[in-house]
Parts: C-alpha cells; structure tokens; sequence
C-alpha cells in the first residue's frame, strides 16, 4: 500500500513539441551569446528555441528540455530554422517531420542540407541578426 505524501506538478517553461515554428542552434553557433540571437529571432516568429546535442553539451543552452533529436524531444513544427546545425543522424531523427525547413550553415555540404527545403550558405553570426532585422521591421 502506497500513500501520497505531497504531489507537486511544476508547469512546462516552454511548448516547444507544439510550437508551431521552432528555431534550433547547434554546436555551429559558436557560443551561448550567440544562441541569445537565436531566443531574439524567435520572439519575433513567436516561436520556440531548441537546440541539438552538441549545442547542449557545450553549454551554450542550459535547458536540457530543448534538446532535439534521438536522445531528446521529437518536434514536428511548420518550420524549423537550423542555424549552425551540421545535421547528424541523431539530430535528424527528431525533427524531419517538420513541414518547411531552413538551414542557416556556412557548410554548404552539411548533411542537414541535404533535407532542407531552403538552405541559406552564410555565417549565422551574419545571417541570424539580419533575419531579425528583417523580421523586426516587417512584424507591425
């Protein structure tokens, strides 16, 4: 027999399985200030930030809740932006199902690439500030 001595039910930080668009980050983003560039870029698609495993190991996301891929969450959102995500098996598996996606990767041989629907061959330390520039000004 079993009693229940206290429950406690902490509420999700983020929706980012049901997110309708979600921006993710990998190892290629460099650094954790550059992954504020991609929370930013976010905000302005009213969206959500996930992050692959290598992004997640290096410290550059705290959240381990927003890791994508085989070892993490499985998200099929309307559009997902890879930025600095080279696209590895495991990271692969837990997003191409999602409808549109961009990859923002200055190899323009990374496997993600070649799944992409749009691929944007640039630094994304060039390309993420633009985007929410471009989007900052026509979001009114």
């Amino acid at each position: 027999m079993v009693k229940v001595l206290e429950r406690h039910v902490e509420k999700a930080k983020h929706n980012l399985k049901g997110a309708p668009i979600v921006v993710a980050g990998g190892y290629g983003m460099g650094s954790k200030e550059n992954f504020d560039m991609l929370f930013e870029l976010a905000k302005e698609l009213h969206g959500e930030v996930g992050a692959s495993r290598a992004a997640i190991d290096a410290g550059f996301v705290a959240d381990h809740d927003r890791q994508i891929g085989q070892t993490g969450l499985t998200v099929r959102p309307k559009v997902y932006i890879a930025c600095g995500i080279s696209g590895q098996i495991q990271h692969i598996a837990g997003m191409q199902d999602s409808g549109i996606i961009i990859s923002v990767n200055n190899d323009p041989d990374a496997p993600i690439n070649a799944i992409a629907d749009y691929v944007i061959n640039g630094n994304v330390e060039e390309v993420v500030p633009k985007l929410i520039k471009y989007y900052k000004a026509n979001n009114k």
